[in-house]
């Protein structure tokens, strides 16, 4: 098989991702612990072709250290950090939300579900750190052994909703 097939066939999840699975897919992933594309497992590639072709708001956090892959939703709410989140490990890409991010990751590779409604968050997606409110709904990636190995996340922001109630 030559390289170009090899690399048609390790980036078939892509397909349909639109603008960021242009961007997954030309990322240099052996700069981060998931390494190449090629050596990723199934459930990881079957995972992100997943949320690729979901409109909500999707990221998964991978691995001990929650490394980002993300769907236009999510690029959406990452503002202007989008596209340096992209590969990023997740408590050093949000900094000011560290300790939440780090109670998500323990809580759901440990086995568990987190649902959280209105969640306020101090973010900084630009203008310096401001509050947002978001649903949140994070679930355990089952590996092959069946132990967690990653995160899926489903963000929605609820910002405006939170601000219009508190002004009524």
């Amino acid at each position: 098989m030559s390289d170009a097939a090899v690399m048609a066939k390790d980036h078939a999840f892509l397909t349909g991702g639109g603008e960021m699975g242009r961007l997954i897919g030309a990322h240099d992933w052996s700069a981060t612990a998931l390494g190449p594309i090629s050596s990723w497992s199934p459930i990881l590639k079957a995972t992100i072709g997943l949320i690729l072709q979901s409109p909500a708001p999707m990221t998964t956090l991978w691995g001990d250290t929650g490394v980002m892959i993300y769907n236009a939703g999510y690029a959406e709410i990452a503002g202007p950090r989008h596209p340096s989140l992209l590969g990023a490990e997740v408590r050093k890409a949000w900094p000011e939300a560290a300790d939440f991010n780090d109670r998500v990751l323990k809580t759901c590779l440990g086995g568990e579900k987190l649902s959280l409604e209105s969640q306020e968050l101090n973010l900084d997606r630009g203008g310096g750190p401001e509050p947002a409110w978001f649903d949140l709904d994070y679930s355990p990636i089952p590996g092959e052994d069946g132990r967690p190995c990653g995160v899926i996340a489903i963000v929605h922001e609820t910002t405006a909703k939170v601000r219009a109630e508190f002004l009524m």
